[in-house]
């Protein structure tokens, strides 16, 4: 019999399956080798994708163990102004939204033939473990991507208009700016601070080559790293720029670069367990993991995003 294992999202620790349906805690022992075995390739392949989950950042997290729950989350708090005195200021409650999770999986298999298993001169598991991270990290990432597209556009009259276009050189065609700053103008008149502005790689190219941008840079207003950056707006906060590229390359009517507040939130991640199992094809000749990671992305605050489109 083979083992499967999960991993708790919650407290990170790993646990036996013994059944499929339940997630239960059922401690793994030293003695049990295979388990272990199982275990290590889950942390592996876990460890290699967390650096590639992007578009986490743009989503509040959270965990869960169960695959189906309703989560109220917390989105406002308003306090009371100039309050006189002796006077009790009245009791201002967090404002709620509720959340339904029904989470799908995810799945990757780390397979090893037993002719490669064999013949291999290097170290076949460690690629497999790279090719499984890295699919997960694309699944997740696409997966959001979707969900925070969905959102709808909020401010009319500053349409995306091609960044990169320059009709007389050196000088841009059109003020990245000034949609940017309309979309933070809305989403701040709602009562929230963007923190990030999520795009394509190509839309991010087009935007760091701007001309407007470039004299930004230049008198030091903003700040471009090589992996994305922050810029700086009088009178606005800083804002993170994530590159991913399964946002929308060429904005649409219904799909542009994205600007929001992460922590209103805009968007939630709900994270459930992750759960590797072993097992053995001898018709096939073949070992294998499959892993399982479950999760949904969701849309809750529709009015701490915004897109700008064509």
């Amino acid at each position: 019999m083979y083992p499967r294992i999960w991993r708790s999202s919650i407290s990170g620790t790993y646990h036996k399956q013994r059944n499929p349906n339940l997630f239960e805690a059922a401690a793994i022992t030293p003695t049990d080798i295979a388990d272990i075995e199982a275990v290590t390739i889950l942390d592996e392949v876990l460890g290699r994708a967390r650096p590639g989950y992007r578009l986490r950042q743009i989503c509040r997290l959270i965990r869960m163990d169960n695959l189906t729950a309703r989560i109220d989350v917390a989105t406002a708090l308003t306090g009371q102004e100039k309050v006189p005195p002796l006077v009790e200021a009245e009791l201002a409650s967090e404002s709620y939204t509720a959340v339904e999770f029904d989470l799908w999986k995810n799945v990757v298999h780390v397979v090893i033939s037993d002719e490669a298993a064999k013949k291999a001169a290097h170290d076949i598991m460690s690629l497999n473990v790279d090719d499984a991270a890295r699919d997960l990290t694309r699944m997740e990432n696409k997966q959001i991507a979707e969900i925070a597209e969905a959102c709808t556009e909020k401010v009319s009259g500053t349409a995306y208009s091609d960044w990169g276009a320059m009709t007389t050189p050196p000088n841009s065609d059109t003020n990245p700016f000034l949609a940017i700053q309309a979309s933070i103008e809305y989403i701040e008149g709602k009562g929230y601070n963007p923190d990030f502005m999520a795009l394509h790689p190509n839309i991010w190219g087009k935007f760091v080559t701007n001309s407007y941008v470039k004299d930004l840079v230049h008198a030091g207003v903003a700040t471009i790293g090589r992996d994305g950056g922050q810029f700086t707006l009088p009178g606005y906060p800083t804002i993170k720029i994530i590159t991913d590229s399964h946002l929308t390359q060429t904005p649409t009517s219904t799909k542009g670069p994205l600007i929001g507040d992460s922590r209103a939130p805009s968007q939630v991640l709900g994270e459930g367990p992750t759960e590797a199992a072993q097992y053995r094809n001898e018709k096939a000749g073949y070992n294998a993991y499959i892993i399982r990671q479950y999760l949904e992305p969701k849309l809750v605050i529709d009015d701490a995003i915004d897109k700008i489109c064509t």
